[in-house]
């Protein structure tokens, strides 16, 4: 288990830090999210009392997966479990776990999945890089087009049924249940072939 070491010294000690009681929150716990919050939270001259992380998952570095599991997820590798640990930014943040839906801007407040609201003076929106389900272009195979001339539209959304071997690996907790299903699901059919798997 590692532990921090926060040095202090005399001159830090005596210098009064303006307290700062704005409600910040920050959406998403990406490595552009966790970077802001420890900007602030270690900030030597400033203290800010009303920090708050809506995460879907709330603060990473649960170590669900092990070294080899965690290769399924892409990674900046900027933070590690241990640089969460040292960090403890629970002990300055209040996490809220959940989804945002909306953002209301003349009250100054977010909405939840759970229908709960957030408010805030100042919204920080880091949800970093997500992968999205591939949504069907709808082009005959036997056509053979090329990918210039099939229909393709950034604002295309797959709204459908997500079949249960289709995982969207965004976090660990997505890496997590993968894995799960595939211990559970991943077996040799009686004519000796194996169930699919697709990941994005």
């Amino acid at each position: 288990m590692g532990y921090a070491l926060n040095h202090t010294n005399r001159k830090l000690t005596l210098e009064p830090k303006i307290t700062i009681n704005a409600r910040i929150v920050v959406v998403g716990a990406s490595s552009v999210g966790i970077s802001f919050l420890e900007t602030l939270v270690f900030c030597s001259h400033l203290k800010f009392n009303n920090l708050t992380l809506i995460s879907t998952h709330g603060l990473p570095g649960k170590k669900l997966l092990d070294t080899e599991q965690r290769k399924f997820l892409a990674s900046d590798h900027c933070y590690n479990d241990k640089d969460y640990a040292l960090m403890s930014l629970c002990s300055w943040v209040n996490v809220v776990v959940g989804r945002m839906t909306g953002i209301d801007r003349a009250t100054k407040h977010v909405v939840l999945s759970t229908d709960e609201i957030v408010l805030y003076d100042h919204l920080i929106l880091c949800t970093g890089q997500q992968y999205q389900v591939p949504c069907p272009t709808g082009a005959d195979i036997s056509q053979h087009l090329t990918n210039g001339e099939v229909p393709n539209s950034s604002q295309r959304r797959y709204t459908g049924k997500v079949p249960c071997n289709h995982f969207t690996l965004n976090e660990e907790e997505d890496c997590f249940k993968a894995l799960t299903w595939i211990r559970n699901n991943f077996i040799t059919t009686e004519d000796g072939g194996r169930a699919s798997v697709l990941f994005c």
